[in-house]
């Protein structure tokens, strides 16, 4: 090793000791920051000292696959090292590789972050990347998913002899794989299994001609078997597969087939795997680290044994007995499909007691709007459940989604785990929490349950007094939720001759920002004040008839998905241009706002708007990201919202922006001070977060001006609204900070 790395190493040991005897805490990243800080090559030194590695990465998934990928190559009787604790970033990784010297390891497992696969895998040059998956997460800091592929497949480029282990089912990972050179081994599931899929996707779209693409089978997300109509391309032959997927009663047990000597001639080799965890997700996981395991040249000899030993790091998954016969499940989720797949276990296990936690600290993304995009409506079907507590940084927000889910259950804010465990000590809920918590609230609770697990007792005296209920006007006995709310509204028969018609266009392209929140604040809104009402989805492919439309939402979405939607508008631009001149309510979110004016940018490319608006939008060269208020004429309260956009409009001609933007360099082009527009009943604004959900006067806005054009001048009724109430002044408070 050449002397800068050695002093480099020296150094990395000096913090750790520093860290961990003085501090306390744990050495973490801090030695593979000090190593790198005096040697950016360390790295490269200490890798090549391996006879080989294998890197992990990937949205969701990585530390399970990373820790039982080397545990299976362990089993082979090689000293493996890995930075099991998902310290995934070039820091994390060179500590790993620090740490490890002189323990004589031969082989090499990482996990490493999506973004730094780039700076990591030119420089430790793995056998195999291990890509697991590619969801929308954190879109403040990683932006969107075109930007992440763009990294990988960069960082493969610099790394020619590194063999892409990649799910197949997922399009977004297989158009990775078609567009580098590296040697490629594709696994999925190859059957359906009809038990997970998701109402929403990150990308369904063609990675050769963007056209959408056509699926024989759906597992959930994106991932499934699919194929292009227009062009052909598809999901390719799989290299491993998954057949007869079987859901027991302890998880799963299904066969993976190795397929690679088919090519020549020989028969797949069947590897028999049982899992005792819920989830298809896992389904995956397992899948992958066989794979990575047998693409590194490892055996599949002890693979079962390793599996049956394998305990989740960090608390993720596991069990924790309490006092007085209580249980809580412990399960990290930090994104849409992360928390879809933990609801499905939830309703696996027929949970009746659920807490949620949500931060929005640098490390979770400080954009929440993706919470919509969970489908706790999938939880009505649980006969049992009972209690949904919320708590973190932003648990206003996770309240607001759970009220608007309609759950029969009992909604409580909580400062931790054991506030939950108080208000089911009376023994009428259950003894059994399932806690799902994003990536900064997961630590705390685990924390919090291990001194409960060890110190906690069971409450003898019911406690739930103490806690806030949901609505502050509480039901009499034996009414309903939906008796509750006409009651407590009190709007009376409007005499519509029919119910408002909203149209909801092109959700399965425009979903990145939680649109589906702002459709839930329009419907559960006018239910509750008995307003009947409908949603109509426009879908790709589908003819757009607003005739007699009265409220339009149109989203925002990748860039890619944009563009599809713009070429699939564009020849019918006149009926989005006639139903706004006719005083029709329209809410334009982010890119659906862009795609209505003259053009916008996409990179280098110019696409031709709607000319709906007079609006122009040009690429700037950094993003405007964060929370923002804005003051606006359509309701007394700031409307809030959070911002993540590139695009600098600006409005020309008689256009009106929605508001002034109380945080400066926000806004339409962070210039001139204006946010969005209000052209007619039409309006268009970056904000998301969704807008409408914590933002309940502009929805009744919209509706109002939707009962007008329908010759209805009835004021709405007011509704209890301390939940989004809440949620609003947490977000305008984070915004007032954010201006000083």
């Amino acid at each position: 090793m050449k002397a800068r790395a050695t002093l480099a190493c020296l150094a990395a040991d000096a913090a750790r000791w520093s860290t961990v005897h003085l501090l306390h805490r744990g050495g973490g990243n801090i030695p593979g920051a000090v190593a790198l800080r005096l040697d950016p090559s360390v790295i490269s030194e200490l890798g090549a000292g391996l006879r080989g590695s294998v890197m992990v990465t990937g949205t969701n998934g990585k530390t399970t696959t990373t820790g039982l990928l080397a545990d299976a190559l362990a089993a082979g009787g090689a000293h493996v090292v890995c930075n099991r604790a998902g310290n995934n970033m070039e820091s994390g990784i060179a500590a790993a590789l620090v740490m490890s010297r002189g323990q004589h390891a031969e082989l090499g497992c990482f996990e490493c972050d999506e973004l730094y696969t780039v700076r990591v895998m030119p420089r430790l040059r793995p056998h195999a990347l291990v890509l697991l998956n590619l969801f929308r997460d954190q879109l403040d800091r990683y932006g969107e998913i075109d930007h992440t592929q763009d990294v990988i497949a960069d960082a493969l480029g610099r790394s020619p002899e590194t063999a892409l282990v990649y799910n197949a089912d997922d399009p977004l990972c297989a158009a990775i794989a078609a567009r580098v050179e590296n040697p490629s081994l594709p696994f999925g599931i190859d059957e359906p299994t009809n038990l997970e899929a998701d109402r929403i996707s990150d990308s369904r779209f063609c990675a050769k001609c963007n056209a959408p693409l056509d699926y024989e089978y759906v597992h959930y997300g994106q991932l499934g078997k699919y194929r292009c109509p227009e062009c052909g391309w598809e999901r390719p032959d799989l290299a491993f597969a998954a057949v007869n997927v079987r859901l027991t009663c302890g998880g799963f047990e299904f066969d993976v087939e190795d397929r690679r000597g088919e090519k020549n001639g020989e028969p797949p080799v069947r590897h028999h795997v049982r899992t005792r965890y819920n989830g298809l997700y896992m389904v995956y996981n397992v899948m992958a680290a066989l794979a990575g395991c047998l693409a590194a040249g490892g055996s599949a000899e002890r693979f079962q044994e390793v599996l049956d030993a394998y305990e989740p790091a960090s608390g993720r998954g596991k069990t924790f007995a309490l006092d007085g016969g209580f249980e809580v499940v412990s399960m990290l989720a930090k994104n849409p499909t992360g928390f879809n797949r933990m609801v499905q276990q939830v309703r696996t296990e027929g949970g009746s007691c659920l807490a949620l936690f949500l931060n929005d600290n640098d490390a979770d993304g400080h954009d929440v709007s993706w919470i919509w995009d969970i489908d706790l409506e999938r939880l009505h079907d649980l006969p049992d459940l009972r209690l949904i507590c919320v708590g973190g940084t932003r648990r206003e927000d996770m309240a607001v989604r759970v009220k608007y889910a309609e759950l029969p259950a009992r909604l409580e804010l909580i400062e931790g785990v054991e506030d939950a465990l108080r208000i089911m000590s009376d023994g009428a809920v259950g003894r059994k929490l399932h806690v799902v918590a994003n990536y900064t609230a997961f630590p705390p609770v685990v924390a919090e349950l291990g001194r409960l697990s060890a110190s906690w007792e069971a409450p003898a005296e019911k406690g739930a007094e103490a806690f806030r209920g949901t609505f502050e006007s509480p039901r009499l006995e034996g009414e309903t939720e939906e008796q509750w709310w006409g009651r407590t509204s009190g709007q009376g028969d409007l005499g519509l001759d029919r119910p408002l018609r909203i149209v909801h266009l092109y959700p399965d392209a425009l979903n990145l920002y939680g649109d589906g929140g702002n459709i839930a604040s329009l419907t559960k809104r006018c239910k509750w004040r008995g307003i009947p009402c409908r949603v109509d989805q426009v879908l790709m492919g589908q003819n757009l008839d607003l005739s007699d439309a009265d409220v339009v939402l149109l989203g925002g979405g990748s860039d890619r998905d944009q563009l599809a939607v713009a070429e699939e508008l564009r020849d019918q631009a006149d009926k989005l241009a006639a139903y706004v001149a006719d005083g029709g309510a329209l809410l334009a979110i982010c890119g659906g706002y862009q795609l209505l004016g003259r053009y916008y940018m996409m990179g280098e490319k110019r696409v031709e708007g709607l000319h709906v608006l007079d609006i122009e939008t040009t690429a700037g060269s950094t993003r405007l990201i964060g929370n923002v208020a804005v003051d606006s004429p359509v309701c007394g309260a700031p409307i809030v919202g959070f911002e993540n956009h590139a695009g600098r409009t600006v409005l020309l001609g008689s256009e009106k922006p929605l508001g002034r933007a109380i945080v400066h360099g926000s806004g339409n082009n962070g210039e001139d001070g204006g946010e969005g527009v209000l052209h007619g009943n039409l309006i268009g604004t970056y904000l998301h977060g969704p807008i409408l959900p914590k933002n309940p006067g502009v929805t009744d806005w919209l509706i109002t001006q939707a009962l007008h054009r329908r010759g209805v001048d009835a004021k709405l009724a007011p509704l209890p609204d301390d939940l989004e109430t809440l949620a609003h002044d947490v977000a305008l408070k984070i915004a007032e900070r954010d201006r000083r």
